[in-house]
């Protein structure tokens, strides 16, 4: 069940409708509706704000199932065992209600912000902080080419991926499979003002099986000198997995 399920069932469940339910959080039904209808990301302060108006706690939205799931391939390898368990606090560190109180930066965000500076690396002083840059993908190229790794962003809050030198490391731990749908997405962006894949990952990195579901937002861009680059944003996301 996804997020916009919940909050229909969370309506149904207190015998309100969504239009009333929006009136009553101060949210614009149309809006909302929208973004239910067509599968878009809810931006986490609406959520909050349908919570207090249905008095229901926030980790009714969240679902039961985690964002991202870390295994060891091997129950016996105490180097994986430990691999997995750091990685699974962080993760359920960082989707934490405080975290998400202090990470309200949303897909929807990122494309008002492009659209408003047609794609021009402009007027971001905080929002760069939450993306990577990679130079435009070629074809033959086997993954990306980082250019810039944000610190806020997913790579590195989830993968301790810092640094331009390691990204390469990391992603080449992943299955080819893996490999090949990431640089392929990067190929087709190229030719679109943007791209925006929900991803289902199950792949294997340094021992540890990696598991989730995360938003991925891909973008050509240009920096103040007229520079070509690619931009990546993705966010952790809670749709039903198989």
């Amino acid at each position: 069940m996804d997020l916009g399920d919940l909050i229909l069932n969370a309506c149904k469940s207190r015998r309100q409708s969504l239009a009333a339910v929006c009136k009553v959080s101060g949210l614009r039904y149309s809006t909302l509706h929208s973004q239910i209808s067509n599968k878009r990301e809810i931006p986490f302060s609406s959520v909050d704000r349908i919570a207090k108006t249905l008095n229901l706690p926030l980790s009714y939205f969240s679902g039961d199932a985690p964002a991202m799931t870390f295994d060891p391939v091997s129950t016996s390898n105490k180097d994986q065992i430990e691999t997995a368990r750091l990685l699974s606090d962080l993760v359920n560190k960082q989707t934490s209600a405080k975290s998400i109180y202090n990470y309200q930066l949303s897909i929807d965000d990122m494309l008002d912000w492009l659209i408003a500076n047609n794609s021009q690396l402009v007027n971001c002083k905080e929002l760069i902080e939450w993306v990577n840059l990679y130079l435009p993908a070629k074809p033959g190229d086997l993954t990306p080419t980082p250019y810039r790794i944000g610190p806020k962003s997913l790579t590195s809050k989830y993968f301790g991926v810092f640094k331009i030198e390691t990204y390469k490391e990391v992603l080449n731990t992943y299955d080819e499979d893996a490999q090949r749908e990431i640089i392929e997405a990067h190929l087709e962006c190229a030719s679109k003002p943007y791209l925006i894949t929900d991803k289902r990952i199950n792949t294997v990195s340094n021992g540890v099986r990696i598991r989730g579901t995360y938003r991925r937002l891909l973008a050509p861009v240009k920096d103040v000198e007229g520079k070509k680059l690619t931009l990546g944003f993705s966010k952790l996301t809670h749709f039903p997995r198989t």
